[in-house]
C-alpha cells in the first residue's frame, strides 16, 4: 500500500480548514525518509565530506547505508554505487548514444533532412530512458549538504553608514563619468553594505583549511590520478583558448574600430559609465581592454580586444566546474568545463573580441552562488550572486534576462520546499541578492534615470528587436516568438544562424558528440524531474530556454535568430547537461566490467569521445571558421602593413591615404593596423588635388576596380608607379599607387 500523499490529498487539505495542511514539499521531496524504510543520514558538519545515499532505481543492487562508508577526502569516490560491478552490458545506453551520434552526423551532412535526424533522436531518447528505468544508467546527483541555521542578522550601524554614502555616490555619478570621488563612495558603500549582512564564521572554509595544511611543514603534497586528469584538461582548454589567437579570426570589422576608439578615450581620461557610440555599449569591455593594453602591455590593436575576451572566456570555466560539482560531482564539473573550453561555440564568441563572452562569464558565477546558497542556506553566496548579477548588467545587454531566471530559480526552490521557514528564508536571501545587485548597478541606473534620452539610448538596441521602434513585425509576434524559440532550442543540433562574424553559418552550435550528449541528457533530466522532483534538475531545465530568450525575442528581425552571441549564456547549462549524460554513460561502462577492466574501458571510451569532440571543434574553429571569416572580412591588416612598410622606409604615416569605395574597407581599421591610433586614412577622390603641394613620396591605396581614381592619380602624378597587391585571401587584391610631387 502506498502511503505517499497524492495531489488530491493536497487539495483536500487546502480546502478543509479542519485538516492539517499538507506541504507541497511532501509531494515533491525525493529523498528517502525513515518512514519509507530507508535509513536517514545526518549531514556532516560544514567543511567535512558529504555523502548521500545512492539513488534507488529498479534493477540496481540495494542501497548501502552511507553511514557505514568511511569518510574520505573525495566523497563521490566513496559512494558504493560508484564502485558497483553489475556484470550487465549497458547495451541500451551504448545503442542510444550510437543512434544519436549517427542521427547527428546525418544532420551535419550536405542535403541533410531534419525529419531523419528527429527519428534517430527519438529512438535514442527512448533507449536512454529505458536504460535509466532499468537501472543501467544513473545520472549523478548532488550529495546532501548541511543546511545552516541562520538568524536574520543585520549590523544596523554599518547599514545606516552605507546608505548615505551610496545615495551620494548615486548623485555623483551624474554626467556619465566615473571619478575618484564617486568610485570611493560607491565601492566603500558597497563594502559597508556587504559587511552589514556578511555572515562571519569561526574557522576557515574547507578548501582554505586544506590549502593552509599543505603549506605547513611537514609538507604532504600527494599527487593522485585526478590531478593528472585535471592538468590534462587545463592544457587542452588553454590550447583551444590561445592557439593562433592573433590569427583566428584574422581581421577586424567596424565594431572593433568603435570599441578601440572608446578604449582610447578611456586611456585619455574619459572615464564614461555608458559609451553612447554605435548605439551604446556598457562599460565592462572598455575597461577590461584598457587593462590588457596598459597593464598587460598589449598595443591598442585587435589583440588587446582578443586577450580581454579570451581571459573572460577562460574565467568562465572554473565556475562551470564549481556549479557541476555542486549539483552533481567533480567529474561532471570537470567534463563540463572541458567540453565548454574546447567548444566551437565558446571559442568563436570569445575570439571575435566583442562583448559576447561577458554573457556566460557572469551567468556562471550567478548560477553557482545562487544554487549553492539555496542548497546550503548560505547568505554569503547570495551576496556573491548579487555582486555578479550587478556586474553582468554592465557587460552585455542579453544578460538583462538573468534577473528573471534568478527569481524563477528561487520560486522553483520554494515550491519544492513549501514551508514557512524555507519560504521566509528564501525571500530574505533573494532580497539581499536584489539589493546587492542594485548597488552594483548604481552607475548605469544613474545614467538611465538622468534623462529620458539616456534611458532610450541604453534600451535602444533591445527595443529595436522586441518592438516596432525600428520596423514593423513581419507577422504575428506570438507566432514569430514560438518559431524563434523552437529554432533557438534546436540550434544545438541543427542550425546556429547565418552570421559569419561569430559562427559557421547554417551548422549546429554543438559538435557531433556534444549535441547528442546534450539532448540525451536534457530529456533524461526531464524524465528524472517528473519522477524524482529534484529542484536542481529543474534549474538546468529552465535555464536553457531562459538564456536563449534574448535571441528568441528578436521579433522585429527574426532572421537574426538563432545567434551564438545572444544565446551565449546558455553555454553554462548546456555543457553541464551534456557532461551529466557523458559521466553517466562512462560510469555505466565502468560498472559493466569488474575491477580494472571496467575502469580502463570507461577511460578508453571517454578518451575516444573527447578526442572526436576535440578534432571536430578544432576543424570548426581553426579551419572552417578561419577560412570563411577571411573570405567574408576585408583585409585591412594587409593595407595597414603596406602603410607601415611605407612609413618605415621611404615615406611617413602622414603621406599615405586610402580612397573609399562602396562596401570596402573601414579606413579607421587601416590606421589601427598601421599602428596609428586612431586615424581615418580616407581621402575622397574629389580631394586628391589637395595632396599635390605635399613634398616627398606619397602612397595611395585603391580598390581593385577603382579605375576612375587611378586615372585621376595619373593625371596628378604622371610619374607615379602602380602595382597590384596580391592578397593571401583570394578576391582581396588592391592597387598600390606610389607618387612623388612635381
Amino acid at each position: 500500500m502506498n502511503d505517499q500523499p497524492s495531489l488530491l490529498d493536497l487539495l483536500k487539505s487546502l480546502l478543509n480548514p479542519r485538516r492539517t495542511p499538507l506541504r507541497i514539499k511532501d509531494l515533491l521531496e525525493e529523498e528517502p525518509t525513515a518512514s519509507m524504510g530507508v535509513p536517514t543520514v545526518q549531514a556532516p558538519p560544514r567543511g567535512e565530506p558529504n555523502i548521500s545515499p545512492p539513488e534507488e532505481i529498479p534493477g540496481r543492487p540495494p542501497a548501502v547505508d552511507p553511514a557505514a562508508v568511511p569518510l574520505v577526502r573525495d566523497a563521490a569516490a566513496a559512494l558504493p554505487f560508484e564502485q558497483a560491478h553489475t556484470g550487465r552490458m549497458p547495451w541500451r545506453t551504448l545503442a542510444g548514444l550510437a543512434i544519436a551520434v549517427i542521427g547527428q552526423s546525418g544532420l551535419e551532412q550536405a542535403g541533410r533532412r531534419p525529419e531523419v535526424g528527429i527519428w534517430f533522436y527519438l529512438a535514442a531518447v527512448v533507449l536512454i530512458i529505458w536504460a535509466y528505468r532499468s537501472g543501467e544508467l544513473s545520472p549523478a546527483r548532488a550529495v546532501m549538504v548541511s543546511e545552516k541555521e541562520e538568524g536574520y542578522l543585520l549590523r544596523s550601524r554599518l547599514l545606516w553608514t552605507a546608505l548615505p554614502a551610496l545615495l551620494v555616490a548615486f548623485l555623483a555619478f551624474g554626467g556619465n563619468r566615473f571619478t575618484a570621488f564617486n568610485l570611493v563612495l560607491w565601492l566603500g558603500g558597497l563594502l559597508l553594505f556587504v559587511l552589514a549582512l556578511w555572515e562571519f564564521r569561526t574557522g576557515l572554509p574547507g578548501a582554505w583549511r586544506r590549502t593552509v595544511a599543505w603549506l605547513r611543514p611537514p609538507y604532504a603534497f600527494r599527487i593522485t590520478p585526478w590531478h593528472f586528469v585535471v592538468a590534462a584538461g587545463i592544457v587542452l582548454v588553454l590550447f583551444f583558448r590561445f592557439y593562433r589567437l592573433s590569427e583566428v579570426p584574422a581581421e577586424m570589422f567596424s565594431d572593433h574600430a568603435e570599441k578601440l576608439q572608446d578604449v582610447q578615450a578611456v586611456l585619455n581620461g574619459e572615464t564614461q559609465i555608458f559609451f553612447p557610440r554605435n548605439t551604446g555599449r556598457e562599460f565592462v569591455q572598455m575597461y577590461l581592454t584598457a587593462f590588457t593594453a596598459q597593464v598587460l602591455g598589449f598595443d591598442l590593436t585587435f589583440m588587446a580586444l582578443k586577450m580581454g575576451t579570451a581571459l573572460a572566456g577562460l574565467v568562465t570555466l572554473p565556475y562551470i566546474y564549481l556549479l557541476g560539482s555542486e549539483i552533481a560531482n567533480k567529474q561532471v564539473g570537470l567534463l563540463a568545463a572541458v567540453l565548454a573550453g574546447i567548444s566551437y561555440w565558446l571559442n568563436v564568441i570569445t575570439r571575435v573580441a566583442l562583448r559576447f563572452s561577458l554573457y556566460p562569464l557572469f551567468v556562471a558565477p550567478v548560477l553557482y552562488h545562487l544554487v549553492r546558497g539555496l542548497r546550503r542556506r548560505d547568505r554569503n553566496d547570495f551576496i556573491f550572486a548579487g555582486i555578479f548579477l550587478g556586474l553582468g548588467l554592465h557587460g552585455y545587454s542579453p544578460f538583462r534576462f538573468v534577473p528573471i531566471l534568478v527569481v524563477l530559480v528561487v520560486v522553483l526552490f520554494v515550491l519544492h520546499r513549501m514551508n514557512r521557514e524555507d519560504s521566509n528564508r528564501a525571500g530574505w536571501h533573494l532580497a539581499i541578492l536584489a539589493l546587492v545587485s542594485l548597488i552594483v548597478f548604481l552607475p548605469l541606473l544613474r545614467f538611465m534615470t538622468e534623462s529620458p534620452d539616456n534611458m532610450l539610448i541604453v534600451m535602444y538596441r533591445s527595443m529595436t528587436r522586441i518592438s516596432t521602434v525600428e520596423t514593423d513585425f513581419p507577422g504575428n509576434p506570438a507566432l514569430i516568438f514560438l518559431d524563434n524559440l523552437g529554432k533557438a532550442m534546436t540550434m544545438f543540433a541543427w542550425d546556429n544562424g547565418n552570421t559569419w562574424v561569430h559562427s559557421v553559418p547554417l551548422r549546429p552550435a554543438l559538435d557531433v558528440i556534444t549535441a547528442p550528449l546534450f539532448y540525451l541528457g536534457f530529456f533524461l533530466l526531464i524524465y528524472r524531474y517528473l519522477t524524482r522532483r529534484r529542484w536542481e534538475d529543474g534549474v538546468l531545465l529552465i535555464a536553457v530556454p531562459m538564456l536563449v530568450l534574448p535571441s528568441a525575442m528578436s521579433l522585429a528581425f527574426p532572421a537574426e535568430n538563432p545567434s551564438l552571441n545572444r544565446t551565449g549564456g546558455a553555454i553554462v547549462p548546456v555543457f553541464l547537461i551534456a557532461a551529466l549524460a557523458l559521466e553517466a554513460i562512462l560510469r555505466a561502462i565502468k560498472d559493466w566490467l569488474p575491477g580494472k577492466r571496467g575502469r580502463w574501458a570507461a577511460w578508453f571510451a571517454g578518451i575516444v569521445l573527447l578526442a572526436v569532440t576535440a578534432q571536430a571543434n578544432y576543424d570548426l574553429v581553426f579551419v572552417r571558421y578561419d577560412s570563411q571569416f577571411r573570405a567574408s572580412a576585408w583585409n585591412t591588416s594587409e593595407l595597414g602593413s603596406v602603410i607601415r612598410g611605407f612609413a618605415d622606409s621611404i615615406g611617413s604615416e602622414d603621406r599615405a591615404w586610402v580612397i573609399p569605395w562602396p562596401h570596402w574597407v573601414d579606413t579607421r581599421l587601416v590606421g589601427i593596423n598601421a599602428g596609428v591610433y586612431i586615424r581615418d586614412y580616407a581621402i575622397p577622390r574629389e580631394l586628391l588635388a589637395e595632396t599635390v603641394p605635399a613634398a616627398g613620396p606619397m602612397l595611395f591605396l585603391l580598390h581593385i576596380d577603382d579605375v576612375e581614381t587611378l586615372t585621376e592619380l595619373y593625371r596628378l602624378y604622371p610619374d607615379g608607379v602602380e602595382s597590384r597587391y596580391v592578397s593571401e585571401t583570394p578576391g582581396k587584391d588592391f592597387i598600390v599607387f606610389l607618387a612623388v610631387a612635381r
